[in-house]
């Protein structure tokens, strides 16, 4: 089997595996971080600890990404996506991030992992004919969306963590977030809105660039100094 025909699929597998790694790993940090945080401002609501909700979400996830990669085409693994997305966002829900807008440092986190339910349920409705819409919208909410807002929320946090700074974001820092969401917002809306896909594809590539830029220069200064 020649390139051609294994490319997508390499491609496929590639992302799903970073989006189940980002339910794992992602469904115990953010939660832990969260609680920490809301702890310190003697929050009594906090979020629900790992349980079966979340073992069962990933199963789930796991069985839908496995046959999204082998048959992206078919209507019941789309139906697994969308079932996968739903669950996730349940999963989310009981992270407690809408206590957490105060702090755009732990916000991100959550925003950040939101695209990934977005992402599965847009994936699995294109694989439904009713819907009539383009993978490609899925595939960039998962991609700029979910890949790109979790990156930069960790690494954010980890950089501050690690040069003993307050866990605690400024100015730029926020800017870098709402780049990232800008570029993630317009990139999975230019599928959709065909009248001005190309502004959408320029504003999300400028977005995008500029957030990457605004976290080197601010950051590196931040690590290079400690």
């Amino acid at each position: 089997m020649g390139h051609t025909q294994t490319g997508p699929l390499g491609l496929r597998l590639a992302l799903a595996v970073i989006v189940l790694l980002i339910c794992l790993i992602g469904g115990h940090v953010i939660p832990s971080f969260t609680r920490n945080w809301l702890v310190k401002r003697g929050e009594a609501l906090l979020p629900r600890a790992f349980a079966g909700f979340d073992k069962v979400s990933l199963l789930v996830t796991l069985v839908a990404l496995l046959a999204w990669t082998a048959f992206p085409d078919a209507i019941l693994a789309g139906v697994a996506l969308i079932v996968a997305g739903l669950a996730n966002l349940v999963r989310m829900s009981r992270w407690r991030g809408g206590r957490t807008l105060s702090e755009p440092l732990v916000w991100s986190l959550h925003l950040g992992f939101l695209w990934v339910p977005i992402g599965l349920v847009l994936l699995g409705l294109a694989a439904v004919p009713l819907f009539e819409l383009s993978p490609t919208a899925g595939l960039h909410a998962l991609a700029a969306g979910a890949v790109g807002s979790m990156t930069l929320a960790v690494m954010t946090r980890a950089s501050l963590g690690h040069s003993g700074r307050p866990l605690a974001a400024d100015g730029p820092t926020t800017t870098v977030y709402a780049l990232v969401a800008l570029a993630a917002i317009t990139r999975t809306a230019a599928p959709v809105a065909v009248d001005v896909f190309d502004v959408l594809l320029w504003t999300s590539g400028l977005s995008w660039i500029a957030a990457f830029i605004l976290f080197t220069g601010h950051y590196g200064r931040i690590l290079l100094l400690r």
